[in-house]
């Protein structure tokens, strides 16, 4: 059976009895992506920070005098922060390094729908927070001294992480498919993650002022941070912190309905102005 069909105008288009084709995708790009060079330097880069990050703390005596609970946030947070940069730096090149290969020409012309391109796209660059989330459990281990809190902190950093995983690769996916080149999506990629941090950093007294509890409910990053503090920190019942768990999956819904619904079947060889229209209907005329 052909995996082509007929369209009205003689075009031919994708078959819709191709229902694994974003796996044959997927496959492809795991391959593509594990084997080469880039994935074991962000994983070496992840292994040094965290490396860095666990002798910082277990050598300032500010923080050996904070409860362990808190040295173990700090520990899974910037396991967390790390893995999300790793992720956005691939799903920020996915579209845009296939264009700057002249490769995309040849993937567009394949059986698959845009949706199964992207999705399978989007799935192997969210493979890598799995593989950090990993090489991070020595690092929090070491530094919860294998207290109870270790438990809870890997079960809700996994859980969280994960929803900030989907919502990060899912960004870097969109601006790598609406970018005319990796150095534009990148750029953009990096300063949303860098303004995403921005809260964390700011005064205690700010955050508890109603603007600072409005970024820190609406922020995706700062939500979840908040969730794991009060969490594993105050240890608040899911009941009274649930609410900054929203933030992300609201996030995660609205980008994904986004790339795979809408931005996926516009998918082009170009990026920039014509990789984008915004406009959802077009009259008929426009279209022929």
């Amino acid at each position: 059976m052909s995996d082509r069909r007929q369209s009205k105008g003689g075009e031919t288009e994708p078959s819709a009895a191709a229902p694994s084709v974003w796996w044959l995708v997927l496959k492809q790009e795991l391959i593509e992506l594990w084997l080469g060079q880039r994935v074991l330097n962000l994983l070496i880069l992840f292994s040094v920070l965290m490396s860095i990050t666990a002798l910082l703390v277990a050598t300032n005596n500010e923080v050996q005098l904070l409860p362990l609970s808190e040295t173990v946030l700090v520990a899974l947070t910037a396991a967390i922060t790390f893995g999300l940069f790793n992720g956005l730096i691939i799903s920020a090149e996915s579209i845009t390094g296939e264009r700057e290969r002249a490769t995309l020409e040849a993937l567009l012309l394949t059986p698959a729908s845009r949706q199964h391109i992207i999705l399978g796209k989007f799935l192997a660059a969210l493979s890598l927070w799995p593989v950090t989330l990993l090489l991070s459990i020595p690092y929090i281990a070491v530094l919860s001294r294998s207290e109870p809190v270790l438990g809870q902190a890997l079960f809700w950093g996994a859980i969280v992480g994960s929803l900030l995983a989907v919502a990060f690769t899912g960004f870097g996916m969109l601006l790598s498919m609406w970018s005319s080149s990796s150095r534009i999506s990148l750029a953009v990629s990096l300063l949303a993650y860098v303004f995403a941090l921005v809260p964390a950093q700011l005064p205690s007294e700010f955050q508890v002022t109603p603007l600072g509890v409005l970024v820190a409910t609406t922020n995706p990053l700062e939500a979840s941070r908040q969730f794991l503090k009060r969490t594993l920190v105050e240890s608040q019942p899911l009941g009274e912190v649930w609410f900054y768990l929203a933030a992300p999956i609201i996030f995660i819904a609205l980008l994904l309905g986004v790339l795979l619904l809408y931005a996926a079947p516009r998918l082009s060889l170009e990026g920039g102005r014509a990789g984008m229209n915004w406009r959802i209907w077009r009259p008929a005329e426009e279209i022929k």
